[in-house]
């Protein structure tokens, strides 16, 4: 099962909707069996956060230079993508049973279907930052403010989105936020436990 460029066109045009707080956008989404499963197959979209994010954890631990590969260990690329992976599907896998404790069963599909589309579009859009103080075009504290600014835009992206396919009042939305932001944060610091 493989995301077509007409479902990847609609669900970042329905992202895109969900950010002005429009939530006709869940429209745009596939909110079939299908396009549950293919959802997850977006994680193919992110390649380039992967990218950025393994370049940025060769810099951490010096591993990174001009006249060596990016992918020359092992342990590393792994570690990277596992925690790529791992950060992708840390809150879908968490709601199964948030879902059942609340009653929200017939929510879980669309929530996750739109979930997954917010987090390419979030992987991509926070990777630019350090994309920029990778190549040398912004020096970190730019880099960070960048980051700052689009993480609350994701976020509210986020919380939106999770309002809207769960049906749930600000509050409780703004605590699962918090919950996948809480499981990214773990997944984060044991990919670094891992890597030393």
């Amino acid at each position: 099962m493989i995301v077509t460029a007409d479902e990847v066109n609609r669900s970042f045009r329905g992202t895109l909707d969900l950010l002005h707080s429009r939530s006709e956008g869940l429209k745009s989404f596939d909110m079939s069996e299908r396009g549950f499963w293919r959802s997850f197959t977006a994680i193919w979209l992110t390649l380039p956060a992967y990218v950025v994010s393994l370049a940025f954890e060769r810099l951490r631990l010096g591993l990174l230079q001009p006249d060596r590969p990016l992918l020359d260990n092992f342990w590393v690329d792994l570690v990277v993508a596992l925690g790529h992976v791992a950060g992708f599907i840390a809150l879908p896998v968490a709601m199964i049973w948030i879902a059942r404790w609340f009653h929200l069963e017939k929510a879980y599909v669309p929530f996750v279907i739109v979930t997954n589309w917010v987090s390419v579009i979030g992987m991509l859009v926070l990777s630019v930052p350090a994309m920029l103080m990778l190549l040398g075009w912004a020096p970190p504290g730019l880099a960070s403010l960048f980051s700052l600014a689009f993480a609350v835009i994701i976020v509210r992206l986020q919380w939106f989105a999770t309002k809207a396919t769960l049906g749930l009042a600000s509050i409780p939305a703004l605590g699962i936020v918090v919950l996948g932001i809480v499981l990214n944060s773990f997944v984060g610091t044991a990919m670094r436990g891992l890597l030393g």
